[in-house]
């Protein structure tokens, strides 16, 4: 296939502009900065640039759109959340998950990092039409308890091929949720089957509190959920330090991590990737936020993701790029663009992610006005912009509704 362009974003090099890309069995075979006509798509009014990558996502969770309102407490959050996930019906759930994946979808999400704490979802989140990294999202705070999931975890990574677009990950899913045994063994099952691994680090204080000096509202919550384990002492780590301790931490990607600011030299020593959340952490109305500026400029991947509708009011993830502007005033928008795509493959582990000869055809395109004259790096960024205009996933065209995006 040959796309004839107006300008394209490669993510790893200089604009090009006015040339011609050339894609087989899925892969870019060339960019060439001249057009020698004979073209399948002619895209002369379009921006192209490599798809958008969605580094954290709960899409299970959509179906909770609305439903939850933030709370001073986080336990308080996490109180109202489980019933109201828990009610859900199977139909409801899946039909909220692929209207979920058309929003991601029609703002250029071309791959995905999502969460899954239900297995028999795998099936129909790696049906989705992303490249995706599906994390078995795993909780048990009880230690006598960390086998028996270990053992589940690994029969599914066995036996489990969702589609060739997908591979499976671990998500033990945060300090305060998973025992000091189970995190070890994830660590060893990550090593064993090769798999990415990622958590939820140091998201609140609450969670800090917890593993520095014990924290009652999380002790409670525990008990509550007949998950606390007497036998738990408070480690009197942060977050980071504690997971380095349990061998968690090596190439760790650490989820929201806003209260880090004494742990930048183990994450950056541990290869530690982050993923920022911008609507999620807008929604909860956080002060603290990671030191996004601060990790870029110690060589520190930092990806971006949507995380859940149950935190956020938007899975758009053009709203996501805007957000990350309003509250990353001191990051370039060539950085914003970098973190939803070359950075966020990086992250995952992924051949995606920028546009160049050998990787993976993952591109999506926006309408430009033959007058247009501004930076490419603005044009994601404008407030009128709700879809792509040319959305490709392995070179192949789009999944949604014929008619919907132009080929």
């Amino acid at each position: 296939m040959k796309i004839k362009f107006r300008a394209l974003l490669t993510m790893c090099g200089d604009p090009v502009e006015n040339g011609e890309l050339i894609i087989d069995a899925g892969n870019i075979v060339e960019i060439a900065t001249t057009q020698s006509g004979n073209y399948d798509a002619d895209l002369s009014d379009c921006l192209l640039m490599p798809g958008f990558i969605n580094a954290h996502s709960h899409i299970s969770l959509t179906a909770l759109e609305k439903k939850l309102s933030p709370s001073d407490s986080f336990a308080d959050w996490i109180r109202a959340l489980i019933p109201l996930n828990s009610d859900l019906d199977d139909e409801s759930r899946i039909r909220a998950i692929c209207s979920g994946a058309e929003v991601m979808r029609r703002s250029g999400v071309t791959a995905l990092g999502d969460y899954v704490a239900e297995p028999e979802l795998l099936p129909v989140i790696g049906a989705l039409g992303f490249r995706s990294v599906l994390f078995l999202e795993a909780i048990g705070f009880l230690s006598e308890k960390a086998t028996t999931i270990r053992n589940n975890l690994e029969e599914i990574l066995k036996r489990e091929c969702v589609s060739p677009l997908c591979q499976l990950g671990l998500a033990p899913h945060a300090p305060y949720s998973v025992s000091p045994d189970l995190f070890r063994h994830l660590a060893l099952l990550a090593e064993k089957y090769h798999c990415p691994l990622s958590c939820h680090v140091a998201e609140t204080k609450e969670e800090s509190r917890f593993l520095v000096i014990g924290d009652n509202s999380l002790e409670e919550l525990l008990k509550e959920r007949s998950a606390w384990d007497s036998r738990w002492q408070a480690p009197y780590k942060t977050p980071m330090q504690y997971l380095a301790s349990l061998g968690i931490l090596h190439r760790l990607i650490a989820v929201h991590c806003n209260f880090i600011s004494d742990d930048l030299d183990i994450m950056e020593e541990n290869n530690v990737s982050a993923v920022f959340c911008p609507q999620s952490t807008e929604w909860f109305g956080r002060t603290q936020l990671m030191p996004v500026r601060t990790l870029l400029d110690r060589g520190v991947t930092v990806a971006l993701g949507t995380d859940s509708l149950a935190s956020s009011n938007s899975l758009n993830f053009l709203d996501e790029l805007r957000m990350a502007d309003k509250l990353l005033p001191d990051v370039s928008r060539k950085e914003i663009l970098a973190m939803a795509t070359c950075k966020g493959a990086e992250a995952l582990g992924l051949q995606c992610g920028t546009l160049a000869s050998g990787q993976k055809a993952d591109l999506i395109g926006f309408r430009v006005s033959p007058s247009y004259s501004g930076p490419w790096w603005d044009v994601p960024f404008e407030p009128h912009r709700r879809e792509v205009d040319f959305y490709r996933v392995d070179g192949k065209p789009d999944t949604l509704s014929p008619g919907q995006l132009p080929d």
